[in-house]
């Protein structure tokens, strides 16, 4: 037994009942203490990405009065970042699920470099906003 096959299913749940299908109907059911801590770092994805569109929001009504070109583009840069984060959080997931359902190695992770480029970038446009001279 594989250490993450720990329970064994009856097979209550008819196997196309789950979706998306390209992830439920293959391999076999692992146990759900690795399933769920791969759906607890989806969400964790999720809420990534809407901090960050709530730091776009922040920073549009925050030069509502007086629109900047650079608050725009880093408001609209945010959106960008939160909408990749979305999509990288559900890749991540589909692939760990299989993984765990064919009971082979997790998948590499190269987005933590994508993240802390973007941080960087979205710091240095906060700074740039608020040390900008008003006039």
């Amino acid at each position: 037994m594989a250490d993450n096959e720990v329970m064994d299913f009856d097979g209550d749940a008819q196997r196309g009942s789950r979706t998306p299908r390209s992830v439920y109907e293959v391999g076999r059911e692992p146990d759900p203490l690795y399933s769920l801590a791969n759906e607890r770092t989806y969400l964790s994805w999720l809420r990534l990405a809407v901090t960050l569109l709530a730091g776009a929001v922040a920073i549009d009504r925050l030069f509502l009065d007086r629109p900047w070109w650079g608050s725009e583009a880093l408001a609209l840069g945010l959106v960008a970042v939160a909408f990749g984060t979305c999509g990288v959080g559900v890749r991540r997931w589909w692939v760990t699920e299989r993984a765990l359902r064919q009971r082979r190695p997790l998948p590499g992770f190269g987005a933590p470099l994508l993240g802390i480029v973007a941080v960087l970038l979205a710091g240095t446009g906060v700074l740039v906003i608020v040390l900008m001279p008003r006039g």
